[in-house]
């Protein structure tokens, strides 16, 4: 049964094995400076996947440069590119396991990064330099890998006439990371940001614009997406002045506008610079306390003691965050006011900063389900007590509370509908030219099995979408794993194939030209933009034909109709003010705006 779990929650993977691909059927490219050599990754319907993997996009972040803005690299000479690429340092979980790696491992390796560029025979062989779409992998920005199967091992590339870049970029403490003796010396401005994670994405960005003709990809048409914390990467990518003209448009998927605060990133109690830096003092000196509080005024001997680190004594730190099932629990995203200005991507959006292009903000119905179906909080394991017998057997799980559980994700998901699909939109479409789109995902066929009833428990969780806008192995049935069959209904197989044909439709017309709807495809369903400025909030719902289907919704929540509906609700008061602390753990609303809320919400009957 754990092999039926560890299928469910790959969605959030984003994991793949390291491997080099067989040199039997190879590709090359050349010019006059570089001749790289790919591997055929997929073979049908008379076309191949050109694959070219692990490409070098800046110099290796380790040593000196550790907590640096990435420098660039060469790309010249003769370069071999069938290895997939090394994982970014990050700390595995139970979901690893599908790769064979136990959880609670450190994994992966500071040089990390690279990126792969993946395009068909057939779109290769395009008169026309072709639209790129530049995809960033979620993970909480602290776990996650650009060549994941659940990514790369569908037909998206050879639906269409398309180049696919999929990027890595550090993670976790490496990629996010404020101390101020940190590069204090450094003549070089970007050196001084805190978002080492987000310039790798620009320096990335770079290489694409620079390099992408290669692969008849056209530099001045490069659509950024992500999901979950590569969604809030896309939204971080408008707000940073560094990335303005690298991209055309942007896709977020389930992201949302929070930022962190320089405060936190370095005096938070358990997750903040300072307190990292102490404990490491301790755990490797005889200092006293006064004298290490003496030693972490002093740039040079922190910065020295910082960099000598190995990234195991780092990484291991780091409390795993029970809420987000396995990951870290890291300041990320900083305003630094170098790469995210002080006021925080929030900030940037509502005062109609961000950079003014063409943008798709959506999420799916249930997000959170994804996290509660594993939480003790929300399920019980009835046959736990045998685990004696089997560990898989704790993983049969059945809500607690079948009322609560519905409730809880309701709310959860409208919340996070709110900060990252109405905010935005309305932010944007208030106060840019470019058209905004928002989408629902829906989907939410899984089958029962041994009694695990998946529409309730998982429904339209949380990167639910990703295998239908890929169209990947396991939503095409060609996995080989036998959990595939599990998640998707064979009888439905075509349902759901029709769907993913929709959805990667409308996403690669909006790379096209930042219409989702005529061009290359005419889609009968037409995808109406979101307009505050003339009050037609819109959105469309993606859903099979055994459901709701495809079609146009006026939105009609807020944040008052979402405080107000679970005021409403029939369940203890204990439990609608868990609801409400969690709604605004790490918020981007100020604390006095908080402080109302809780103040209204209830007569003030929560405790903050």
């Amino acid at each position: 049964m754990r092999r039926i779990i560890n299928f469910l929650l790959i969605l959030l993977v984003f994991t793949n094995k390291i491997h080099a691909y067989e040199l039997d059927e190879i590709t090359t490219l050349s010019n006059e400076q570089v001749t790289i050599t790919g591997a055929v990754t997929r073979n049908k319907y008379e076309n191949k996947i050109f694959a070219y993997l692990g490409i070098p996009f800046a110099k290796p972040p380790v040593g000196e440069l550790r907590w640096k803005a990435p420098r660039g690299v060469e790309f010249q000479g003769q370069i071999s590119a069938n290895n997939n690429p090394n994982r970014c340092v990050q700390i595995s979980n139970f979901y690893d396991s599908i790769d064979g790696i136990s959880g609670g491992e450190i994994i992966g390796e500071e040089d990390c990064l690279y990126l792969n560029v993946y395009v068909s025979e057939k779109a290769l062989k395009s008169k026309k330099k072709l639209p790129v779409m530049f995809w960033i992998h979620g993970g909480g920005n602290t776990w996650g890998y650009s060549a994941s199967n659940l990514f790369v091992s569908g037909d998206f590339v050879l639906d269409h006439e398309i180049v696919l870049v999929t990027t890595n970029y550090r993670l976790g403490p490496f990629g996010w990371f404020k101390n101020d003796a940190l590069n204090y010396n450094s003549d070089y401005v970007l050196d001084k940001s805190a978002n080492f994670g987000t310039l790798d994405l620009v320096k990335s960005l770079e290489w694409v614009r620079e390099h992408i003709g290669l692969f008849n990809g056209d530099e001045k048409n490069i659509t950024i997406f992500g999901e979950s914390a590569g969604g809030r990467n896309v939204i971080s990518l408008m707000s940073a002045p560094q990335s303005k003209d690298l991209f055309e448009r942007g896709i977020a998927q389930s992201g949302y506008l929070g930022s962190d605060s320089l405060d936190f990133a370095i005096n938070d109690e358990r997750a903040g610079s300072k307190g990292f830096l102490i404990a490491k003092l301790k755990e490797k000196t005889s200092l006293t306390d006064e004298e290490i509080n003496k030693k972490i005024l002093d740039k040079n001997f922190v910065s020295k003691f910082l960099l000598d680190l190995t990234s195991e004594e780092i990484i291991k730190y780091y409390r795993v965050d029970e809420d987000t099932e396995g990951l870290i629990d890291v300041p990320d995203v900083l305003p630094d006011d170098i790469v995210i200005p002080n006021k925080g991507i929030y900030g940037v959006f509502r005062d109609g900063e961000m950079h003014d292009k063409p943008m798709i903000f959506g999420t799916t119905r249930d997000e959170d389900k994804l996290f509660m179906f594993m939480n003790d909080t929300f399920v019980n394991r009835p046959l736990n007590f045998l685990s004696w017998i089997s560990n898989d057997l704790s993983f049969i799980v059945t809500p607690k509370d079948r009322n609560y559980y519905d409730i809880y994700a309701k709310y959860m998901a409208q919340s996070w509908r709110h900060g990252a699909v109405v905010l935005p939109s309305r932010f944007m479409s208030n106060n840019k030219s470019s058209k905004v789109y928002a989408y629902r995902f829906d989907w939410d066929e899984q089958p029962s099995y041994f009694g695990i009833d998946l529409p309730v428990l998982l429904g339209a969780a949380h990167a639910m979408e990703i295998p239908f806008v890929f169209k990947n192995a396991s939503l095409l049935g060609e996995s080989g794993d036998y959990i595939s069959s599990i998640i998707y209904d064979e009888d439905n197989r075509q349902v759901d194939l029709a769907l993913s044909d929709e959805i990667g439709e409308y996403w690669v017309n909006f790379a096209y030209d930042g219409n989702p709807n005529n061009f290359p495809y005419d889609k009968t369903t037409k995808w109406l933009n979101w307009d505050s400025k003339n009050n037609i909030e819109r959105f469309i719902v993606l859903d099979t034909s055994n459901d709701k289907g495809i079609a146009m919704f006026n939105n009609t929540d807020s944040a008052d109709s979402i405080l107000q509906g679970l005021a409403s609700e029939n369940i203890k008061l204990s439990e609608k003010c868990y609801v409400i602390d969690k709604m605004f753990a790490r918020t981007t609303l100020t604390s006095n705006e908080v402080d109302d809320i809780y103040e209204s919400f209830m007569n003030g009957k929560c405790p903050r």
